[in-house]
C-alpha cells in the first residue's frame, strides 16, 4: 500500500513539473513575441530591414529613442541631427505593399533647406507654440495607407504632462502647417499618458514634415455662438433626412452599380454581416464626415484592422471617403454623390427621378411638355418639380411666358467624386 501511494505521488509530481515546464515555455514565447527587437546605435543614423508584425526599438546617441512596428516589409533609413537630445517617438505603419522609408529628424525647418517659414496652424479658439524642436521629414517610394505617431507624455522627452498638444503636418507646396487630429490616452499597464495622431494616404516620393505644437486655448464669451449654433441646428434638423441602417442596407442591395472586388471574394451580404464593419457603418451613418482617428477611438480596433475594414467597405462601395486638408472623412456611399443623401430621397420617388433624368437629357423643357410626356396631371408634375428645387437639382429660367427648366450643374449630384 505504501509503495502504491509513493507511486501515485511520483506520478503527481511529474505531472506538476510537466505543467510548470509548459507554462514557463509558453510564457517566454509570449514575452518574446510582445517585446521589441532592441538596437543600440552608436551614432545618429542607421539602416535596417523590418519584417511584417515586427516591432523594433532603436536607441540612438543623445538619449533619442525611435520605435517602429509594421504589418509590411520596410527598408528603413533614419538619421537624427546631432543637436537633438532626449526625444522619443513610436511609428505604427499599416500598408498593403512593402515600403522603402527615409526619415530625417532635425530641430527646425531651416535645417532642411526651407528658408521661408510656413504659417502656424490655425484654429479659431487656440494659439499654437512650437517648442518641441524636433521635426520629422518622411519620404517613401510608395504611397502609405496609414501612419500612427505616438509620443510618451513625459517631461524627460520634452513634453509637459500638464499641457495639450497637437500633431501638425506640412508640405512645401502649402502655405501653413495643417493640424492632425490628435488624441490623448493612457497605457493600461503603466497608466502613463501618451498622445497620438494618424496620417492617412501619404503619397509616394513626397516630403512630409511632422512635429508637435503646444496648444493654448483662448477663453472667449461663447454666448453669441451658442445662439447661432442653435438657430443653424434647427435649420439643419429641418433639412436633413436621417436614414436607418435597415433602409440603407436595402438601398445597397437594390442599387445597380459596378463593383470591382479586386482580391476580395465576399458577397455584399457577407461584408455587411461582420460585427466590426457594422460598428463602423453605424458610426458613419450617425455621424457622416467622421474622421479616421475618431473611428479608431470609437471602434476600439487596432489601426491596421480599421484600415482593412474601411478598405473592404470602400471596395464594395458601402461607404465613401473625402480628403479634407490632412484628414480623411468618411460618409455613406451614394452613387452620384457620396457626401449627401440626395440619391436615396430620389430613389423613394421613381417619378421624381425620371423627371430629373428627362431634364438632364433635354434641358430647357417646361411643365406642359413634361406633363404630356408622362401623361399625368400638371399639379403632380409641379409637386415633383418643387421637390427637385428643394434639393437644389434644377433651376428655372424665364423665356417669354415660359419658365424653362434646366439641371443645376453646380449641384454635387452632377459632380461625382
Amino acid at each position: 500500500m505504501a509503495i502504491f501511494e509513493l507511486g501515485k505521488r511520483k506520478k503527481y509530481l511529474y505531472v506538476v513539473i510537466l505543467f510548470l515546464f509548459i507554462f514557463f515555455l509558453e510564457s517566454n514565447l509570449l514575452i518574446a513575441n510582445a517585446s521589441a527587437r532592441k538596437e543600440k546605435i552608436n551614432g545618429f543614423s542607421t539602416q535596417d530591414s523590418i519584417k511584417p508584425k515586427e516591432r523594433v526599438l532603436y536607441d540612438f546617441m543623445n538619449n533619442n529613442t525611435f520605435e517602429i512596428s509594421t504589418d509590411t516589409y520596410i527598408d528603413l533609413y533614419i538619421e537624427y541631427e546631432n543637436n537633438i537630445m532626449f526625444r522619443q517617438t513610436y511609428f505604427i505603419i499599416n500598408n498593403s505593399i512593402p515600403i522603402s522609408l527615409n526619415i530625417s529628424i532635425k530641430s527646425e525647418l531651416q535645417s532642411f533647406g526651407i528658408m521661408q517659414s510656413p504659417q502656424q496652424p490655425q484654429r479659431s479658439n487656440s494659439r499654437f507654440r512650437f517648442g518641441y524642436n524636433c521635426i520629422f521629414r518622411i519620404r517613401s517610394n510608395t504611397s502609405i495607407d496609414n501612419i500612427t505617431i505616438r509620443y510618451r507624455k513625459v517631461q524627460l522627452y520634452g513634453i509637459n504632462p500638464d499641457s495639450t498638444y497637437s500633431l501638425a503636418i506640412f508640405e512645401t507646396n502649402k502655405e501653413s502647417w495643417e493640424l492632425v487630429d490628435t488624441i490623448e490616452n493612457a497605457n493600461e499597464t503603466t497608466s502613463e499618458k501618451y498622445i497620438e495622431g494618424s496620417i492617412t494616404s501619404l503619397q509616394q516620393d513626397t516630403d512630409y514634415y511632422i512635429t508637435l505644437f503646444e496648444v493654448e486655448v483662448i477663453q472667449k464669451d461663447w454666448t453669441w455662438l451658442i445662439v447661432t449654433i442653435s438657430v443653424i441646428g434647427i435649420g439643419i434638423v429641418a433639412l436633413v433626412v436621417l436614414i436607418s441602417k435597415k433602409d440603407y442596407f436595402q438601398y445597397l442591395r437594390t442599387r445597380t452599380i459596378p463593383i470591382e472586388k479586386g482580391a476580395h471574394r465576399l458577397s455584399l451580404d457577407e461584408v455587411l454581416e461582420n460585427q466590426n464593419r457594422n460598428k463602423i457603418i453605424d458610426l458613419i451613418l450617425n455621424e457622416p464626415g467622421i474622421h479616421f482617428n475618431e473611428l479608431l477611438r470609437r471602434t476600439g480596433l487596432a489601426a491596421g484592422n480599421l484600415v482593412w475594414h474601411l478598405d473592404m467597405l470602400l471596395t464594395y462601395k458601402v461607404i465613401g471617403k473625402k480628403r479634407i486638408g490632412y484628414f480623411i472623412a468618411y460618409f455613406p456611399y451614394y452613387q452620384k454623390n457620396p457626401i449627401s443623401n440626395v440619391d436615396l430621397k430620389l430613389q423613394k420617388s421613381k417619378l421624381t427621378l425620371e423627371i430629373l433624368q428627362m431634364i438632364e437629357k433635354k434641358p430647357g423643357m417646361w411643365n406642359n411638355l413634361i406633363t404630356k410626356e408622362f401623361k399625368v396631371d400638371h399639379k403632380t408634375i409641379q409637386y415633383h418639380l418643387n421637390k427637385l428645387i428643394d434639393l437644389g437639382l434644377i433651376r428655372f429660367k424665364k423665356d417669354g411666358r415660359k419658365k424653362k427648366i434646366y439641371p443645376n450643374l453646380e449641384s454635387d449630384y452632377f459632380n461625382q467624386e
